[in-house]
């Protein structure tokens, strides 16, 4: 939390350093920094809000915009996962905790992360409570099953597709490049040039990378 309260003062310092150095009139420096204060007021409310608590009767998880209520017979699955965002955000959580609905949603509980608690004796108590509280009668519903793994081959396509237009960004600049160095035809020239180069072929690649994991990681049904 004091690391949240560095980055709102330094970004509100940078904002003012940067409206006061801008050609722009005084009366319009005002109203911006003050919506910056208030939005960066707002984001600190929000995430002091965010929290998940269990009880008899459900997991509630609230977050910064919206509050879930999962019963725990409505719960398919608990799992710990990798967060993505851990590879390029400083201080990010390397592993959360996300619940799946029976409607095939994916919530996630806020600070039940390996930065805020130990991630592998919190998932086991609440492994443990769903089994205990969710009914003897309890079963997996088939079709939350299909639309979970839907929702998770759909999360993979989009982490492919990223990873492949990364992989992908060399070669396309060596592409973009290349007639500033090679004498090559008139009309290959202009299809190399840098928008279609760069804002045709990247979204290409992005597009066919994830449509084919997809395809392969589609469940049936």
């Amino acid at each position: 939390m004091h690391a949240f309260l560095w980055v709102i003062g330094l970004g509100t310092l940078s904002m003012s350093v940067a409206l006061w150095g801008a050609e722009m009139p005084a009366s319009f420096h005002y109203p911006v920094l003050a919506a910056w204060v208030a939005l960066m007021g707002w984001l600190f409310y929000a995430t002091l809000r965010c929290s998940t608590v269990a009880d008899i009767k459900a997991i509630h998880a609230r977050g910064m915009v919206k509050r879930r209520r999962l019963a725990w017979e409505d719960i398919q699955d608990i799992r710990a996962e990798v967060n993505p965002a851990s590879a390029v955000q400083s201080g990010a959580p390397n592993v959360l905790v996300h619940a799946y609905g029976r409607d095939g949603s994916k919530v996630l509980l806020p600070f039940v992360d390996d930065v805020h608690v130990n991630v592998e004796r919190e998932l086991g108590l609440l492994l443990d409570s769903w089994v205990e509280l969710r009914g003897e009668d309890w079963a997996p519903d088939p079709q939350a099953a299909v639309l979970i793994d839907r929702r998770d081959a759909r999360q993979a396509a989009l982490m492919m597709g990223f990873a492949a237009v990364m992989l992908a960004f060399i070669p396309l600049t060596v592409l973009m490049l290349l007639p500033l160095f090679v004498d090559m035809p008139e009309w290959l020239e202009s299809v190399l040039n840098p928008f279609t180069v760069m804002g045709v072929g990247a979204p290409l690649i992005f597009a066919l990378t994830a449509i084919a994991s997809y395809r392969s990681r589609r469940p049936s049904g």
